[in-house]
């Protein structure tokens, strides 16, 4: 699939990476493009904006997008829910006995575990970089 698309303003943007599109506050009919990685917002004009949301599948007017009818029930979008149920029951199971093996844990192995843990933590902040710990402040 192609995600890069071109503006009539001729900018080219990687729209796998879009995040947001945002109405101006300051400038009348423009946008932000919030992309992910980017510092900084993208300023759209209008014409921009139109044709990201066609090829969004959006509507700008606003007329019609309120009275645009939307799926109401999970099995009209085709998505279902007790079909969904039967093939997590598997992974429900597992949790179910996953969860009652740390309810009746002893008091020695919570112990032990949390030892491990905190080394673990430990270890893993003792190979990154200063300012980029995930356990620790420094």
């Amino acid at each position: 699939m192609n995600t890069t698309i071109e503006l009539p303003s001729g900018k080219i943007l990687n729209i796998a990476r879009f995040i947001a599109l945002l109405p101006n506050q300051k400038v009348d009919e423009s946008y932000d493009l919030i992309l992910e990685g980017y510092p900084h917002p993208i300023t759209l004009e209008k014409k921009d904006v139109e044709i990201l949301m066609r090829r969004f599948q959006f509507d700008l007017d606003s007329e019609r997008r309120e009275n645009q009818e939307f799926p109401t029930s999970c099995n009209e979008s085709g998505w279902d829910r007790e079909e969904q149920l039967q093939k997590n029951l598997t992974a429900l199971e597992l949790l179910k006995k996953r969860r009652e093996r740390y309810q009746n844990m002893s008091e020695d192995e919570s112990k032990l575990r949390a030892e491990f843990f905190e080394n673990f933590k430990k270890t893993v902040d003792s190979e990154r970089l200063p300012g980029q710990k995930l356990y620790s402040e420094t």
